[in-house]
């Protein structure tokens, strides 16, 4: 395509998406019965299972392309751009061995190739699976859950698939508006969870409105991948100070007393800020995902909050 990636409608990032995830209508239906099913016997959830992420893939997944990795650029610019890229060693390895040994039999189309040398040369761009979400909602059976952090999805569909009252999500990437609302439409017919997504700077919302007793998020780890719409910080103190500790503040403030908060978060921003804040975490604990590109790990930090705090 002989276009800029700025141009691209959202017909052709939809067409691409499509090319690497074909995912039916029927095949989400399916999932999400069956996270429902899972739901209602939680006791062995299996979490390492794929289910319920082509739900989030159907509805988000051409968004997620949009996330900047390594070299500041995201899968449709790294498309645009591939014949400067090949000029990168390593990448041009990636699709030499492509071409000669791993697609071989040319099964997987162009764009899939690409996204799997992006993948491992600039970002793979995760979710947290609804199963994870599941699990975690499930051990600590919350009401209402606050998600600061919404991100592609899979929070929402995990509160549904388990009839949790309220799920009330904020989300600055307001390029997610239309896909949320179709997502949400797709749930609301299927369980009788209350959705209530928020598109704004989650600094700039009002937590006293809210009456939440679950915070269980993950916000954007320092300089990892960059999300579109998101405010830029010049240094990881700068984001300490300008994001992290603002918003662990107003969001605990707002937490029902008795409450649980939990944070799944890079050690160095536990170690920096939220222990500063709130001293050691009650819980630590892994949950069951994959690490984080750069051999993050994917770490649980909960508190609770004492039913006499104000």
């Amino acid at each position: 395509m002989n276009i800029k990636p700025e141009e691209f409608t959202e017909s052709q990032k939809n067409e691409i998406s499509q090319n690497i995830k074909n995912i039916s209508f029927d095949s989400i239906e399916k999932e999400m019965k069956k996270l429902i099913e899972i739901g209602e016997n939680a006791k062995n959830m299996p979490t390492m299972s794929r289910i319920g992420n082509n739900i989030v893939d159907y509805f988000t997944f051409s968004q997620r392309l949009s996330t900047k990795g390594k070299y500041n650029i995201n899968f449709y610019e790294f498309i645009v751009n591939i014949e400067e890229l090949k000029k990168k060693k390593y990448i041009q390895n990636m699709l030499v061995y492509y071409e000669n040994v791993k697609n071989k039999t040319k099964k997987k189309n162009y764009y899939t190739v690409l996204k799997e040398i992006y993948n491992i040369s600039i970002s793979s761009i995760n979710i947290i699976r609804p199963l994870v979400y599941m699990e975690i909602y499930t051990k600590y059976k919350p009401s209402v859950i606050l998600d600061f952090c919404a991100g592609w999805g899979g929070a929402v569909v995990a509160a549904t698939a388990l009839k949790i009252n309220n799920y009330i999500g904020i989300e600055i990437n307001k390029n997610l508006i239309k896909p949320y609302k179709n997502l949400i439409n797709f749930l609301n017919e299927r369980s009788s969870t209350k959705i209530n997504m928020i598109f704004d700077d989650a600094l700039n919302v009002d937590y006293s409105k809210y009456n939440y007793d679950l915070v269980f998020t993950s916000p954007p780890y320092y300089f990892i991948q960059k999300y579109e719409n998101n405010i830029g910080y010049s240094s990881k103190k700068d984001m300490n100070e300008r994001f992290y500790t603002p918003i662990f503040l107003k969001t605990y403030k707002g937490l029902k007393p008795g409450g649980t908060y939990a944070i799944n978060v890079c050690k160095e921003v536990y170690d920096n800020v939220l222990k500063s804040l709130f001293g050691e975490a009650s819980e630590i604990y892994p949950y069951k995902k994959s690490k984080r590109q750069n051999n993050y790990n994917e770490i649980v930090y909960v508190w609770k909050k004492l039913k006499n705090s104000t």
